[in-house]
């Protein structure tokens, strides 16, 4: 089952850019295995339900391999909670949920596009995009104009 992620996802004060696999706080870069890295991007995507253990065994490890499968995967998620300072004992974004799996307990925003959060800024009359070159012209005709000054 292929998850379909957000490109960039904020939850408190962390960012996630899952084109480039970065986690960073604050604006500042925490290092994150990139198993650790899977965890928290299948946790986002599902953020709310239950994530099996069964479900993480078949992102991180591709059929046919034969690991420690328990060990991996606690330590997998042991290293992403140091990472988000979230302790397993009064857990903040990760809920363990005992021999079922794990839960994304936190409040996840997805950022707002620029163009449908901000409505398009209006040119006054007579003034062109830039790329044409005369707004640049229109808005110092108009500075010129407010001083009684012509632009040569």
């Amino acid at each position: 089952m292929e998850t379909v992620v957000q490109p960039i996802v904020r939850f408190a004060d962390f960012e996630v850019d899952t084109r480039s696999g970065e986690l960073r706080k604050s604006g500042r870069k925490i290092r994150l295995p990139e198993q650790s890295f899977q965890i928290l991007e299948l946790l986002l995507d599902r953020a709310g339900e239950v994530v099996t253990r069964e479900e993480l065994h078949q992102r991180l490890w591709p059929a046919g391999t034969f690991v420690d499968f328990d060990a991996g995967l606690n330590n997998a998620v042991r290293k992403l909670r140091d990472a988000l300072a979230d302790p397993a004992e009064s857990p903040r974004y990760i809920d363990t949920l005992p021999r079922r799996g794990y839960r994304f307990i936190a409040s996840v925003e997805a950022p707002r596009s620029r163009r449908s959060s901000q409505p398009p800024r209006k040119r006054p009359p007579g003034v062109r995009d830039s790329a044409s070159g005369f707004r640049g012209r229109a808005l110092r005709w108009r500075r010129c104009w407010r001083c009684y000054w012509r632009w040569p």
